[in-house]
């Protein structure tokens, strides 16, 4: 459910390019004014990045937000007019010294209570897997400018702490428990005592829910504060996975669970506590210990507005192919549930939050307490409709051959829809909107978009919809954050990059030519490709093929590239090597029917749309058909594999490297994988068909290839690059090899990307 109360955090980073230092040179003369691309500018000078424009959170209404400023060692909790430019300083961070700690403290979240006189501060985090989840709360009371923290250091580490609407209480997560401080006496008590590492699970939730749904915060208050409602897990029957960090004198183990494709899941169901009598009674879901894949996960969960007198939890109810969804209501009462909507796919439901475009979840609650607003692709393509907060259907809000990427609220008020969406290309994202109206029989009104520039749009509404943020870019303009009226009217741009603008120009490089080439089975895919700038259509040019592939993901985008895509600019001028990237079949942006062709076949029909674009491209009178490469990371490292291995590969593809890949999609998670694969019980045909191991012995003589990985990877693990090299070895295969000692999935820190990318790059170099 999208939260209008929050504002994104806004960092956009813009990456650009500065003078050059020591590195791969050029091999033609530059003009004189014009810096030399390197590899230490793209991926080991700070000076790369542009300007951001860091936002925070909107306040309740108006043009206004509030944020987080360092001023040295403090930091100030400020209010900021984003149209007059008024600035004003709610919290002094010099004045936040904690007692139990000695010293200030620096704000890194917070909380406003209901009557803005209390604030919860989040304080000295650390990451749990990929976001700092866990650290330390205070209550700052700023009339009294007295700071209070909600509980003892020494206990533990505390997590998603929240404020009770009437302000009596905070609750939060420690240990795998949920705790309760009253307000008023400081009194702390645990609202649940079985949490444990390797069984149970109380308010958060464990690996694979977050990796693969994007929930880590799994409790929240009701909205009159008598209630929690929480998801508990129990990862007992899960297997652990062992990874070690080989480079202290003895190695130091790593533990946790992780259940591979196949395999089991946690056990799963929905609390609730009542307040203050802290008596917790779990809600049948049909979800726990019950057995088969039919009712298998519960991924998001959260508070009705009032339906006849009483507020309920509402929850996802999915089995475990991820296809077949309930919404159920959950009366706190009686502990009684029922189902109010039910969707249906042939392949999968996506409902995972705080990736690629979906971002915003499934349901949304009106303002006004009577509908919601429900997102999905039953037509073919993701669109907007209209439902009672009873579960009664009204009316389709959206309609046609394109996808709703986002959707920002409606002003019931002025009658508007307001939603992102890939009505005028697939390659962009544009800011629109509909009339909006209740009654089942009104037609659905064709979109008007607000966004002009040709781009890329990412867009963030206030509160109360009179105003939104705009992030901007296209592949030749770094990112423009502006201020807009709701009807797009620009009010001032709030973070220009007027001087990465300008160092782009000094470099003068040629836009990415966008166009179509023919997939596999004749249809138009997306894609670029990249020339240098002295191209001369006479002559012949080796070709290197960028590639991720993924389900829902975007390869070719009319969007600022940042580091990697100069990184491949910098090919192009200094090696004369051209650089694409298409989008196959199952990417984002075109609707159900293309993105489900490859439900239970990953890699198979990815892998053959890559070759016949490679041969499309090798058909160009300027392209070196013998010279073409490939290389992706993560799912692109497996569809590098793919790629050069299946079918046409080994005659098409002369280089591949892959970062991080898959090898096999029985060593990777459930969710995910059963997601678009079911499982290997159901489909084992399926997945042999799309494990690169076993299509090892078909790697040519005349293929180079470069496999990369971080020892550290609790995503994608080693193990996979570990597997591939057994089967390669065992072929009698040739092949090359990376490993980052204690690196993960993203395989950065210190000069490991300069490293990375320069291992690349010579790799390239010399054997394409």
């Amino acid at each position: 459910m999208k939260k209008h109360s929050l504002f994104l955090f806004w960092i956009v980073l813009v990456f650009g390019l500065i003078h050059p230092l020591n590195s791969v040179r050029a091999q033609t003369t530059a003009a004189p004014d014009r810096p030399v691309l390197t590899l230490k500018d793209i991926h080991a000078s700070a000076q790369f990045y542009g300007r951001f424009f860091e936002g925070g959170r909107w306040a309740g209404s108006g043009p206004v937000v509030t944020f987080v400023e360092s001023e040295g060692a403090s930091t100030n909790l400020m209010s900021f007019n984003l149209e007059t430019g008024e600035r004003k300083q709610l919290i002094d961070g010099s004045k936040l010294v904690a007692a139990d700690v000695g010293r200030a403290i620096r704000i890194e979240d917070y909380q406003f209570a209901p009557d803005g006189n209390t604030i919860l501060l989040f304080t000295d985090t650390e990451p749990v897997w990929r976001l700092n989840t866990k650290g330390f709360y205070y209550l700052y009371d700023i009339k009294a400018n007295r700071l209070t923290p909600i509980s003892d250091r020494s206990k533990g580490f505390q997590m998603f702490a929240k404020l009770s609407p009437d302000t009596r209480y905070v609750a939060f997560v420690r240990d795998r428990n949920l705790f309760l401080v009253d307000l008023s006496s400081m009194k702390e008590v645990p609202l649940t005592s079985d949490g444990s590492e390797g069984g149970i699970i109380n308010g958060t939730t464990d690996w694979v829910y977050e990796e693969e749904f994007g929930l880590r915060d799994a409790w929240a208050w009701s909205p009159d504060g008598r209630y929690i409602a929480f998801l508990q897990l129990d990862e007992t029957r899960t297997r652990p996975f062992q990874m070690a960090d080989l480079r202290p004198v003895y190695p130091e183990s790593i533990e946790f669970r992780y259940p591979k494709a196949g395999e089991a899941n946690s056990e799963v169901r929905v609390g609730v506590v009542s307040i203050p009598e802290t008596s917790v009674s779990f809600f049948d879901t049909g979800a726990w210990q019950a057995g088969g894949d039919s009712l298998e996960y519960i991924p998001q969960l959260g508070w009705t507005p009032m339906i006849d007198g009483a507020h309920y939890v509402w929850m996802f109810r999915m089995d475990r192919d991820q296809n077949d969804l309930d919404v159920l209501y959950a009366d706190p009462k009686s502990g009684k549930t029922r189902r109010i909507l039910k969707e249906k796919e042939q392949t999968w439901i996506d409902v995972e939050t705080g990736f690629s475009d979906l971002d915003v979840g499934s349901l949304t609650y009106l303002p006004d307490g009577k509908h919601f607003v429900w997102t999905s692709s039953r037509d073919g393509y993701r669109h907007l409709y209209l439902y009672e907060n009873s579960g009664r259907f009204l009316r389709q809000l959206t309609r046609g051959n394109w996808d709703v990427t986002d959707f920002h609220g409606i002003d019931q008020k002025a009658g508007q829809v307001y939603f992102t969406a890939t009505i005028d290309s697939p390659l962009e994202r544009h800011f629109y909107r509909v009339r909006y109206a209740e009654k089942p029989s009104e037609a659905v009104s064709s979109p008007q978009r607000i966004s002009t520039r040709p781009g890329w749009h990412d867009i963030n509404m206030s509160r109360d919809l009179n105003y939104y943020i705009d992030s901007f870019s296209n592949a030749v303009t770094p990112t423009v954050v502006s201020l807009h009226r709701a009807d797009g009217t620009q009010i001032n741009v709030l973070e220009g990059n007027e001087a990465l603008a300008g160092l782009m120009q000094r470099y003068d490089l040629p836009p990415p030519e966008f166009l179509t080439v023919p997939g596999a089975d004749g249809t138009p895919l997306n894609a670029y490709i990249i020339k240098p700038r002295d191209f001369d259509p006479s002559k012949k040019y080796r070709l290197l093929m960028h590639v991720y592939g993924g389900p829902g993901s975007q390869e070719v985008r009319n969007q600022w590239g940042g580091p990697e895509r100069i990184w491949h600019h910098m090919l192009a001028e200094q090696f004369g090597i051209l650089v694409a990237g298409v989008d196959n079949r199952g990417t984002a942006g075109r609707g159900k029917a293309f993105q489900g062709a490859v439900y239970k076949q990953l890699g198979i029909l990815e892998a053959q749309d890559q070759i016949a674009a490679a041969k499309y491209f090798g058909n160009m009178a300027y392209v070196d058909a013998s010279h073409i490469g490939i290389w992706g990371w993560s799912y692109g490292g497996f569809m590098t594999l793919m790629s050069m291995l299946t079918d046409d590969g080994p005659r098409t593809f002369r280089l591949g490297v892959a970062v991080a890949p898959v090898s096999d999609w029985r060593l990777y998670d459930t969710i995910y994988t059963e997601r678009f694969m079911s499982t290997p019980q159901n489909n084992a045909g399926g997945y042999d068909l799309a494990a690169p191991v076993r299509y090892a012995d078909r790697l040519a003589d005349n293929q180079k290839l470069l496999i990369i990985h971080g020892d550290a990877d609790d995503n994608v693990h080693y193990q996979n690059t570990v597997q591939m090299i057994d089967a390669l070895q065992q072929a009698n295969k040739q092949f090359s090899m990376m490993v980052y000692p204690g690196r993960n999935h993203g395989i950065y820190g210190g000069m490991t990307r300069l490293h990375l990318y320069g291992l690349i790059t010579e790799f390239v170099k010399n054997n394409l």
